[in-house]
């Protein structure tokens, strides 16, 4: 029987943040933590999860950090049962640990694709798995996904993250009907480019994104907050590209058409030699 959903007190809640170490999911830690949550704040880098701690620590409370590597099932189940155990619940769950590169199928190691996967997708899968339990049971709870515009549209030369995308998008629609019934909302944000490090291994391949069309990791922040807060499913963002996203939905094969051109001219001047 479907219920309505309690709603979530920032405030009071315990939410858990993946790839907190910098960009977005820093930026989603802090700004939870600003509005009174306990974050538990997790990435695979623990240089700069000291430098996420000691910008919790503003913030007063019980928040902390947690080195996890969320393509190994076994450290994401430690890393929730301690929260559990800590904290008596996960309130909020936040799925943002991932990385890209900018390559085509047939020149990417097979190995990269591999642990993309298992990071990107099943990374997800398994911080999910673990904290669902007792969402379920206490018929409360919020998970948020964060995709990527890539998620909606493949482009060249970025096919193996693409599908990771896709693949975070599917399973967020199907787990939003799951778990509806038991009180559990999820969402799904599906960013453009945002001005973080996620370039950085492959930045000088890739071609440069318009100006008007890149985001800031706090434009991303409260997205996360108003999907909570309002129940939204998604968000696409900026605007620009969500009305390219819904062009796509409507005419595939002339968007596709143009997307090929746009991505391969862009492609060809990045290429270029510079002046």
């Amino acid at each position: 029987m479907m219920v309505g959903m309690a709603p979530i007190d920032f405030k009071n809640s315990i939410a858990l943040v993946t790839g907190a170490s910098s960009g977005i999911g820093r930026q989603v830690a802090l700004d939870l933590a600003a509005q009174g949550a306990t974050v538990v704040a997790s990435s695979r880098s623990r240089a700069r999860l000291d430098e996420t701690a000691a910008a919790l620590k503003r913030y007063g409370g019980a928040s902390e950090v947690v080195e996890c590597d969320v393509s190994d099932p076994a450290a994401v189940k430690r890393m929730v049962q301690d929260a559990l155990a800590k904290f008596g619940r996960v309130d909020i769950l936040v799925n943002n640990a991932g990385f890209g590169d900018y390559l085509p199928l047939a020149e990417t190691p097979i190995e990269t694709v591999e642990s993309m996967l298992r990071t990107n997708y099943l990374g997800t899968v398994y911080c999910t798995k673990e904290a669902l339990p007792s969402m379920i049971a206490r018929r409360s709870g919020a998970i948020v996904n964060i995709s990527s515009i890539s998620g909606i549209m493949g482009t060249p030369e970025i096919g193996p993250y693409c599908a990771t995308k896709f693949a975070q998008i599917g399973l967020s629609e199907s787990l939003y009907h799951e778990l509806k019934p038991h009180g559990v909302h999820v969402a799904v944000i599906c960013p453009g480019p945002v001005r973080t490090n996620f370039r950085r291994s492959f930045d000088a391949r890739a071609p440069e994104p318009p100006e008007f069309m890149v985001l800031e990791s706090t434009d991303v922040s409260r997205a996360v907050m108003r999907a909570i807060a309002k129940r939204k499913f998604r968000i696409v963002m900026p605007r620009s590209l969500a009305l390219i996203c819904y062009l796509k939905g409507v005419f595939p094969g002339v968007m596709r058409f143009l997307i090929y051109h746009a991505m391969t001219a862009a492609s060809r001047r990045s290429r270029a030699p510079k002046a």
